[in-house]
């Protein structure tokens, strides 16, 4: 693996998030949605590898508690949205992607061989970081990373559709429908704090209500981490997610 090309891409792509940190309170920040700034295929590719990231989350946490075939599951949905940025990254740097793909069945080999969870967690880490930091790079332009709105509309997006699979979760508590949309929502309510928590300087006064939002939401719902409790709190959820709503709209006019 290139580890000098992927480390060059780490530091110029730490995530999403890192390179739309500037916009602090002696800058005003850009208003409105990113695609009136910015092609909307690279806003896609954008919310698409952070989909595929909160899927790598959530298995890799469920591989560090013995959920192996759980965890199987989410690294199909990662294959699955990684799909989604193939091309674009391919284009880029063909090499990455091959490297992308060919990772998933080393993967599943290691889960089917019940592998130690610290191996098989920094394989799934190495994606999740560097490999999807080399890719963003490929996928998205600087300009584009460089706009703060970017990480505002993929932490909403993110949190909206954690949000609702978070209710879908609540309907019928023990069944596997409700324990697989309880782990996607864990996986994308943790990816929504990363991303809002990488551009902090640029939320400006609305910094601490917007990460304080998503960090009570991903503590009220998920007391247990990816383990899904007796009981489901919906209505602290959604309220966490309207904060971090009126935080976001108040500071880039993003909705």
């Amino acid at each position: 693996m290139r580890l000098a090309a992927l480390g060059a891409a780490l530091a110029a792509s730490l995530c999403l998030a890192a390179c739309g940190s500037s916009g602090g309170s002696a800058t005003p920040p850009p208003q409105g949605a990113p695609t009136l700034r910015h092609p909307a295929a690279e806003v896609d590719a954008a919310l698409a590898a952070e989909q595929m990231r909160a899927q790598l989350v959530t298995a890799s946490s469920l591989y560090g508690v013995g959920q192996r075939a759980d965890s199987q599951a989410h690294m199909n949905a990662a294959a699955a949205a990684y799909t989604k940025i193939t091309d674009r990254v391919r284009r880029g740097d063909a090499l990455l992607d091959h490297e992308i793909i060919a990772a998933f069945p080393v993967i599943a080999g290691q889960i089917v061989k019940k592998e130690a969870p610290p191996t098989v967690e920094n394989r799934m880490g190495m994606i999740q970081g560097q490999l999807l930091n080399a890719a963003i790079t490929n996928a998205v332009s600087l300009s584009t990373r460089n706009d703060p709105t970017l990480a505002a509309q993929v932490t909403l997006d993110l949190a909206r559709e954690a949000q609702r699979d978070y209710a879908v979760a609540a309907k019928n508590v023990g069944s596997p429908e409700s324990r697989h949309a309880f782990q996607d929502s864990f996986g994308l309510f943790t990816r929504a704090l990363a991303v809002i928590r990488g551009i902090g300087p640029a939320l400006g006064p609305e910094r601490v209500k917007a990460i304080g939002a998503l960090g009570a939401a991903h503590n009220d719902g998920f007391p247990l981490g990816v383990l899904q409790p007796k009981s489901l709190q919906v209505a602290k959820v959604n309220a966490d997610v309207a904060r971090l709503e009126a935080a976001i709209a108040q500071r880039f006019r993003v909705s």
